[in-house]
């Protein structure tokens, strides 16, 4: 069977469909956002802070043939396995002021959510991502991005070619 992948549509069909896209993407926004509201307290800043170390912690990880084994979420990545991330980074990689970075990590910890090691580096606290409200979330959004693609592909905003 020959694999298959989402291609968007060329310049030219795109500015023709702009604002069907614009729509729908502000659509999925307007569904994910608010997901996180109960878990963050509606600080979407720490909604990016943590994606972005929970990025940014296993890419290392998920580049070597050991990742494999970690693809389920309900599978805990160790803080071994996990590279520490520091304030600087997060502040340059979201935009947001490295003394507002430092000031919710420093809260997220206190959360639960991040841990900090010797060096001054943070990670996600291992089994953060197992709760049952991230599953959850996490499911929710790949049902939102999937309603986002269909749509994309309905009006030939993506279309899909063999890889």
């Amino acid at each position: 069977m020959k694999k298959k992948r989402l291609v968007p549509a060329n310049r030219a069909k795109l500015d023709e469909k702009s604002r069907i896209f614009a729509y729908e993407f502000g659509v999925l926004l307007c569904e994910l956002l608010p997901r996180y509201q109960t878990a963050f307290q509606s600080d979407f800043s720490k909604v990016l802070i943590i994606h972005a170390i929970g990025v940014a912690s296993v890419s290392r990880l998920m580049s070597r043939p050991e990742a494999g084994t970690y693809e389920a979420l309900s599978a805990m990545v160790p803080s071994e396995l996990q590279v520490p991330v520091n304030a600087l980074s997060v502040a340059e990689s979201t935009g947001i002021p490295r003394e507002t970075v430092r000031r919710k990590i420093k809260e997220m910890i206190v959360d639960g959510f991040l841990v900090e090691d010797e060096r001054g580096g943070y990670r996600m606290n291992p089994g953060t991502l197992q709760s049952d409200a991230m599953l959850e979330i996490y499911y929710q959004q790949l049902q939102s991005l999937t309603m986002l693609l269909n749509r994309c592909l309905e009006s030939g905003i993506i279309s899909i070619e063999d890889a």
